[in-house]
């Protein structure tokens, strides 16, 4: 029987789940994407899908405009000079932007995407392509290095509300000029569109990422604002009515950075009600956290265990080796035996093959699959809990950042929009000042120090002497800084250093 929840009360968690999960207009966990962590190193090894480019879906969309024209009779479009133009000027411009962006993100990640790159250009000789097609995420295929925090940080600081002001001006546009036709056009409007008819899996396949590259049209500036928007892209379901899933995707990533803002001022922060949380671990505040809003205790996420020879799951076996151990390996000599003969009869193996096959180390690899920010999100978030990590909100910008060993600061690293230099050598350069101006023996160093030199340049005074004597007047200096002697005292001893010297007059 069908239920009505019109009077239905939602729970504050279900609440929270519908901004979290559910999005009827938006699918956000497109991308398979796997991270592996390593806790010694406190990082995350982040490997983004690549499957969602032109050319490593080249077979399914040539499938899929045979199987149109062959069940629709669509014929193939022969492009104007002019149309052909044109997409040459959108090719190159698509691939300078995808230029910047990479540039953008390099600068701050260690990003590797040479495998990748290896792969799509031995894909344009198979498929004989000679002009570069733009890759639709600049990110796909590639292999980021993080450390344990940065991604968080990153996120919660990143500026979704500008791209996405902009993002939205077209599609309401659009959407108003729609209504008006409707409006002024009821008998040309079918309020009833039929359903689309799905005839095999692949044209399911090619109409999600047809989907997808539309809804870059809208998001691309707002997705590349960070980390892992830019490796977990929405697709929108209807990109005709584009307006609705941008701000159902806008409103899922403000209510993220607002969550994940707060649980970092309330797990890692010393300074966040000291009295009431200063003894807890981060995992005990995480726990408490999460009793006081009412949300579950547990966090489920989908690992793989994989098996490989060529990427080490961590620095250990069965995890990896070091250099000197990898040589060692590949340096046995392992004779043939009756029993590597036995053996490789029983296997069905050549024995030259069964001796290299073990011969070559393999390691254990566990990853974990995610494809929606939050998954990521939660992954870090956990991966922190289970370390000593600390973070410290800058007495310059206020925002948080990482403590980094036993180096104490107050300010961060950042380099704050309109700034040329970091939160850390502006605080430096303001802390100077302000010292210098707090510091009266400092200006009349300075003015003895400019009016003794300039002695030396006339030879009133011996370089050495002044050398002495600078020497001597810092430590002066000091003493009257550190109020051992008085401001009167120091000018006393600067002026009986070189007294003038009266000039000689010949008699006539």
């Amino acid at each position: 029987m069908k239920k009505d929840y019109s009077e239905y009360t939602p729970t504050d968690y279900e609440k929270y789940k519908f901004i979290r999960y559910a999005r009827n207009d938006v699918k956000l966990d497109l991308f398979h994407n796997y991270a592996t962590v390593s806790p010694a190193e406190k990082c995350i090894r982040l490997e983004v899908d690549g499957g969602y480019e032109e050319l490593t879906m080249k077979s399914e969309l040539d499938e899929f405009a045979e199987f149109e024209k062959q069940k629709f009779h669509v014929r193939d479009h022969v492009p104007s000079p002019k149309e052909e133009k044109e997409s040459e000027e959108f090719r190159l411009s698509h691939i300078e932007d995808n230029e910047a962006y990479l540039s953008m993100l390099k600068n701050k990640y260690d990003i590797d995407s040479s495998r990748y790159y290896g792969f799509l250009y031995s894909a344009y000789e198979d498929y004989k392509i000679e002009k570069e097609i733009p890759l639709n995420n600049v990110l796909s295929g590639a292999v980021i290095k993080i450390r344990y925090g940065e991604g968080i940080l990153d996120f919660i600081y990143a500026d979704f509300e500008t791209p996405f002001r902009q993002a939205i001006k077209m599609p309401l546009a659009i959407e108003a000029f729609a209504e008006q036709y409707r409006k002024d056009n009821p008998d040309k409007v079918n309020r009833d569109p039929a359903p689309e008819k799905i005839y095999n899996q692949n044209q399911e396949i090619v109409q999600n990422y047809l989907a997808y590259t539309n809804t870059l049209i809208y998001t691309r500036d707002i997705f590349y604002s960070s980390l892992y928007t830019a490796i977990c892209p929405p697709m929108f379901r209807q990109c005709n009515r584009a307006s609705r899933p941008l701000k159902q995707y806008y409103s899922y990533l403000k209510a993220l950075q607002e969550e994940y803002l707060e649980l970092i001022e309330f797990c890692f922060d010393d300074e966040f009600y000291p009295s009431v949380l200063g003894h807890l671990m981060p995992s005990e505040r995480f726990c408490l956290y999460k009793r006081l809003h009412n949300h579950p205790f547990n966090i489920g996420r989908y690992e793989i265990f994989r098996l490989r020879m060529n990427s080490m799951g961590g620095s250990k076996m069965p995890f990896g080796m070091s250099g000197e151990e990898l040589t060692k390996r590949f340096s046995l000599d392992i004779k043939e035996t009756d029993e590597h003969r036995a053996f490789a009869e029983r296997y069905g193996l050549d024995v030259s093959d069964l001796i290299t096959q073990t011969t070559l180390p393999t390691f254990i690899n566990v990853s974990y699959e995610f494809g929606t920010v939050l998954e990521i999100l939660e992954l870090e978030l956990t991966k922190m809990l289970e370390i000593d990590m600390r973070f410290r909100k800058c007495k310059r910008c206020g925002k948080y950042f990482i403590m980094k060993g036993n180096y104490d600061t107050k300010y961060c690293d950042r380099i704050a929009d309109g700034e040329t230099r970091s939160c850390q050598e502006l605080a430096a350069q303001e802390n100077y000042k302000q010292k210098v101006a707090d510091n009266a023996a400092l200006p009349i160093y300075n003015k003895y120090y400019k009016r003794y030199a300039a002695r030396v340049k006339v030879r009133q005074i011996k370089e050495d002497e002044f050398k002495k004597w600078k020497y001597a007047a810092i430590i002066k200096r000091d003493e009257c800084t550190n109020g051992i002697i008085s401001v009167d005292e120091f000018v006393e001893w600067l002026e009986q250093c070189f007294p003038n010297r009266i000039k000689s007059t010949k008699k006539q």
